[in-house]
């Protein structure tokens, strides 16, 4: 029945190399690699007075610990989740409950903190703090001695979970070696006694020392070739701690690899040569949209040094489990917290480049309001007038009509016109709300409002006063940080039903001009 149902007892393959972790160990049968998340970032924006915002991001130290001991996970479609610890820092204390990368680099530095292999009551303690639940006395055992100097079951109170600590034998004169902890999350239906057996013998059996690479500070993470065919080779990109941490996210997994230049990486599990492919595209198309979005919107923060990051899945159902249920219905999102534009991969090229251009839109505003929400009408409007884009033959991005929109929008224009107070007002759980035609129609007005700011009033001779709505959001946002009074804000002086015509008589009229107009 096992057999029939496509569902097997817990096994695991052949050892594989893994340089980055200094050993050779296999992972579960049918086991693909899971990177962890990129740590939840909390913004922190410090009180100045000068013409550009300053943000800091801060993280919970255990993320950020946690991501520095991980040598990787593994899952298989069972449910199944290995994961490989290795013991190089004990956990800091903060009185803060959110540090910087910078703040927590240091006290690690200079609290040293690197722990001794012969205290067994650290180990237990950085075993329990690793795994995230109680542990209790292990039990030692005697296993594959010709590699392992020692290896510890540990006990806890979960049935659905294996945790071991390995030392690895000292070669000769060699470095000290760390301890390693791994853990198995079995899947329902498991025997925990048969696993325990599988675990012991086939894992823990076939653990073998290729070297401790804890000091190489180099990262192992698989690169695409972005050599381009003229064979000039990719753009040496600067050093960068977000980046150095992305590399190890996967320098581990035979099945991910990055991409990356100067300012934007993608990482990714895509195998074909299709998706390849377009990841190369993708890297081409980004720099000018991003130029664009400094263009129509400029930035109240410095954007230099940001790294723009998309990760793209191969496979929806690892992109849904990554996102959340939630996000089952979506073919890309920014992810704010995460910093990170996250993708599947949906059909070809021209398929999925509407999607990533909305979103990185999304993730550009994010970055230039220093992670300030603007507001939807704001926001959602430009980011679906970015979707229609298009790479131009001198490389600057060209703007046109979204027919659907347009239909949607014109069809209902009276509605929309009338509607337009209410629009500007709308918070994002009230602009995602109702029926699929009323959220049709919300997101062809934001369009609609978009493009007649960027397109339709630098041709058509409306009230300068128009003109200085998106400014005047931005300077209002930056000064109250607070997206509804910054609507206000930006409108005050304006009388509301004035515009509305405007607006109305420029979607019921001749657009060619502004078709034509150029923004960039």
């Amino acid at each position: 029945m096992a057999a029939a149902s496509g569902w097997a007892e817990l096994d695991f393959g052949r050892a594989s190399d893994y340089p980055a972790a200094g050993l050779a160990f296999p992972i579960l049968s049918r086991g693909y690699g899971d990177p962890l998340p990129m740590p939840k970032a909390h913004t922190f924006l410090p009180v100045n007075t000068s013409d550009t915002l300053t943000r800091e991001d801060r993280f919970a130290p255990y993320e950020l610990w946690y991501n520095s001991q991980c040598c990787g996970r593994w899952r298989d479609d069972s449910g199944r989740v290995m994961t490989l610890g290795r013991m190089t820092s004990k956990f800091p204390q903060f009185a803060e409950e959110t540090v910087s990368r910078e703040r927590y680099s240091l006290e690690v530095a200079r609290t040293s903190l690197a722990p001794d292999p012969k205290d067994s009551n650290g180990l237990d303690r950085w075993v329990a703090t690793f795994v995230g639940i109680t542990v209790y006395p292990p039990e030692k055992l005697d296993l594959n001695s010709f590699a392992l100097d020692k290896v510890l079951a540990y006990p806890t109170q979960r049935d659905d979970l294996l945790v071991y600590a390995f030392l690895p034998r000292r070669s000769g004169s060699g470095s000290r070696q760390n301890w390693y902890c791994v853990t198995v999350k079995l899947a329902t239906g498991d025997s925990r006694d048969n696993a325990v057996v599988r675990m012991e013998k086939d894992f823990i059996g076939q653990l073998k020392i290729i070297g401790n690479t804890a000091k190489t500070s180099a990262s192992k993470a698989e690169e695409l070739d972005l050599t381009d065919s003229k064979k000039r080779p990719s753009a040496k990109v600067s050093p960068n701690p977000i980046r150095d941490e992305v590399r190890k996210s996967v320098e581990n997994y035979s099945n991910w690899w990055v991409a990356e230049t100067e300012n934007f990486m993608v990482i990714s599990d895509v195998y074909s040569e299709i998706g390849k492919s377009l990841v190369r595209q993708l890297l081409k198309e980004l720099p000018p949209l991003y130029k664009a979005c400094r263009k129509i919107l400029p930035p109240l923060a410095e954007l230099d040094n940001e790294l723009w990051l998309v990760r793209l899945f191969q496979r929806q159902d690892d992109y849904v489990r990554y996102l959340g249920k939630e996000m089952e219905w979506s073919g890309g999102a920014w992810t704010p917290s995460r910093r990170e534009l996250v993708l599947f991969m949906k059909g070809g090229f021209e398929e999925l480049m509407p999607t990533i251009r909305h979103e990185a839109f999304h993730q550009y505003l994010s970055y230039a309001y220093a992670m300030l929400p603007a507001a939807p009408w704001l926001n959602e409007g430009h980011a679906c007038f970015f979707e229609p884009a298009w790479l131009g033959s001198k490389g600057q991005m060209l703007f046109e009509e979204d027919e659907d929109r347009e239909r949607i929008l014109t069809s209902n224009l009276d509605t929309a016109t009338a509607l337009l107070p209410l629009l500007l007002e709308m918070s994002y759980s009230e602009f995602y709300d109702g029926t699929a035609s009323e959220k049709q129609l919300k997101y062809a007005m934001a369009w609609g409002l978009a493009y007649y700011l960027q397109k339709g009033l630098p041709v058509n001779g409306d009230s300068k006063t128009f003109r200085q709505i998106l400014p005047k959001y931005a300077a209002a946002l930056k000064k109250t940080r607070d997206d509804e009074k910054a609507t206000k804000l930006a409108f005050e002086g304006i009388e509301m039903e004035r515009f509305q015509e405007a607006f109305k008589n420029f979607w019921s009229s001749d657009r060619s001009n502004a078709l034509k107009h150029d923004i960039n």
